[in-house]
């Protein structure tokens, strides 16, 4: 069996990858085609859906895809082909769930059952819920294309659980640029759409996220959950260098010789470090900057911390550096991200 495959290290459950090999069939590619160099085989996806894949193979599967395709609206037409059943437990959970809050919660609480690419959190605003979503500072340009998936996903469920559904009250807000294809979510949520901010997050009016969910079924939840739970302890114990990795990285964000402590704490010279991260497809840097953007824009928005002592916590001795980096990663300084 592949490396890639049995990866201790995976980041993504196979079944996801079984799903693009059928879509991209329908469209005339190969999954010799889609798999190449990746070190994954189809039969080996489709007798292991529940296995993790490795982050470059995952990453190597996406090059291949947009090289084969270039439809600029391929990624929201792969998700839409994922209703709740292609999400597992996790799925058939949030479809027994009494209602669209408790649903997200369960999101919030599995979602590392499916994937370790993103995180999902929950933050209560006034009479909203957002929704927010990081990259773990390991998709690099893959990420909006990720995003894209999701959105074709959430889409395809949200009218599996409410036929009537409407977009009224929800808006989204994106951490890159926009491009041509997302006038599909203009047409769904019109003007409560903005890109280059801050963090990716969908936000849900409270009246919506009360809904009554109409397939409820308290003791298919309770059972879907229990499995839920079992991935999750099978998940975590499994928790992979990239997962470790970036929780001692966030520990250390204010410190100058962030990467020798990160190193040390790993039991790597700083060197073994850099060349275990390349094999990734990534730098230390690179990781910095995202875990210091997420966690900037975080405190900013739910911190009366003065944007100084911002600065200092995340290890800018210099205020003023900390102002250039924020508004290189997000278009507005901190001053004008607080007020938006």
């Amino acid at each position: 069996m592949a490396v890639a495959l049995r990866a201790s290290e995976g980041v993504l459950v196979a079944r996801y990858l079984q799903f693009m090999l059928d879509f991209m069939a329908a469209r005339g590619v190969s999954a010799e085609q889609l798999l190449a160099d990746t070190g994954l085989h189809a039969d080996e996806l489709r007798a292991n859906p529940d296995y993790f894949v490795s982050l470059p193979a995952i990453l190597r599967t996406l090059q291949n895809l947009h090289r084969l395709d270039t439809s600029p609206t391929l990624s929201f037409e792969l998700g839409a082909t994922f209703n709740i059943g292609s999400h597992g437990f996790l799925g058939y959970a949030v479809q027994a769930s009494p209602n669209l809050a408790e649903a997200l919660l369960l999101v919030n609480r599995y979602a590392m059952t499916r994937t370790q690419l993103l995180q999902i959190s929950f933050v209560p605003d006034g009479d909203a819920v957002m929704l927010e979503i990081t990259d773990q500072g390991l998709l690099g340009p893959w990420f909006p294309h990720l995003i894209e998936a999701l959105l074709g996903s959430f889409q395809v469920i949200a009218f599996e659980l409410f036929p009537d559904f409407s977009h009224d009250g929800v808006s989204m807000q994106f951490s890159f640029p926009e491009a041509p294809q997302h006038v599909l979510l203009r047409l769904l949520v019109q003007d409560r759409l903005q890109f280059d901010c801050a963090v990716t997050r969908i936000k849900f009016p409270m009246a919506l996220l009360a809904r009554p969910l109409p397939r409820s079924d308290t003791q298919l939840a309770a059972l879907a959950a229990a499995r839920c739970a079992e991935e999750l302890e099978h998940a975590e114990a499994r928790a992979d260098f990239l997962t470790r990795l970036r929780r001692l990285t966030q520990q250390h964000l204010a410190d100058a010789n962030a990467q020798e402590r990160v190193a040390a704490s790993l039991n790597m010279t700083p060197r073994t470090l850099h060349r275990r991260l390349q094999q990734e497809g990534l730098s230390f840097k690179q990781l910095l900057d995202d875990l210091r953007r997420n966690t900037a824009a975080n405190m900013l928005r739910h911190e009366r911390m003065a944007i100084g002592d911002i600065a200092q916590s995340l290890g800018y001795q210099d205020q003023a550096n900390f102002v250039r980096a924020f508004k290189r990663w997000t278009g507005s300084t901190p001053s004008q991200f607080r007020k938006a």
